[in-house]
């Protein structure tokens, strides 16, 4: 299957104080949030963004809804985050 790009990468903190990556695909997201995610790795919000990048992967939600999910988990966590405008 193929990449997930999304139209507006994220540029997120990592767990190395003072790093930040960019995210730029559903693919990347998912990484992140079970490699390198900074907050608390628990909670409804933070499952469902989980859920949401792997129900995306299967054509089951959009990349979109997907990327909006894994900002309100970030959003929730306390994760300091840029996106474009």
């Amino acid at each position: 299957m193929a990449r997930q790009w999304w139209n507006q990468p994220i540029t997120i903190e990592c767990r190395q104080v003072g790093r930040y990556v960019t995210i730029n695909s559903t693919e990347r997201a998912f990484h992140y949030m079970l490699q390198e995610w900074v907050g608390e790795e628990t909670g409804e919000i933070f499952e469902a963004a989980k859920q949401a990048l792997l129900d995306a992967r299967e054509g089951n939600v959009s990349v979109d809804d997907a990327r909006s999910a894994f900002l309100a988990a970030a959003q929730e966590a306390g994760i300091f985050f840029f996106k474009p405008s």
